[in-house]
C-alpha cells in the first residue's frame, strides 16, 4: 500500500470546512486540481458521483463513509486498484480545526500505479488544504 498524507491546524470550524466539502459548486474554489466535482444525492454514506480532474475524464467514486462535520472517505476503483481519500476534520481544543487529507492506493496494481499516479494526485494536497482552509475561515467570517 501506498499512502501519503497532509495535515493543516485552521482557524475555522469543522462545519465550514463540511460545508464546502458538501457543496460540489466550490470544489473548483478550492482544489487547483479539479474541474468538476458531481454527487448523485448528499454527501452521506453510499452517495455516488464523478470527480474530474483538470484536463481528465471523469472519475466515478462512491463515499464509503460520511459523518458531518468530522469528515468523508471517498474509494475510487481503478483497474486492479484501489484508491481511497480520507478527509479528516479535527476540532482543536484551542478553537479551530485540523484538516487532514490521506491517500491510500492498494490492490495488485498499486506497486506499478504509484510512481505515475501519487504525484498527480499527492503534490497538490497542501495548497489544497491550505486553499480549503482560509475559504472556510473567510465563509465563516461572513456568515
Amino acid at each position: 500500500m501506498h499512502t501519503y498524507e497532509h495535515s493543516l491546524d485552521a482557524a475555522c470550524s469543522a462545519d465550514a470546512v463540511w460545508a464546502l466539502y458538501a457543496d460540489p459548486e466550490s470544489w473548483t474554489e478550492w482544489d487547483g486540481g479539479v474541474d468538476r466535482q458531481e454527487f448523485d444525492g448528499p454527501l452521506a454514506t453510499g452517495t455516488t458521483g464523478r470527480f474530474t480532474p483538470s484536463g481528465a475524464d471523469p472519475l466515478p467514486f462512491t463515499i464509503e463513509h460520511a459523518e458531518p462535520g468530522r469528515g468523508f472517505t471517498d474509494v475510487f476503483e481503478l483497474p486492479g486498484a484501489t484508491l481511497r481519500g480520507t478527509h479528516t476534520l479535527t476540532p482543536l481544543p484551542e478553537g479551530g480545526t485540523r484538516i487532514t487529507h490521506r491517500v491510500e492506493l492498494s490492490g495488485p496494481a498499486a506497486d506499478e500505479l504509484a510512481p505515475v499516479l501519487m504525484p498527480d494526485i499527492t503534490d497538490g494536497v497542501p495548497e489544497t488544504v491550505a486553499a480549503l482552509a482560509r475559504l472556510a475561515a473567510d465563509r465563516s467570517l461572513v456568515a
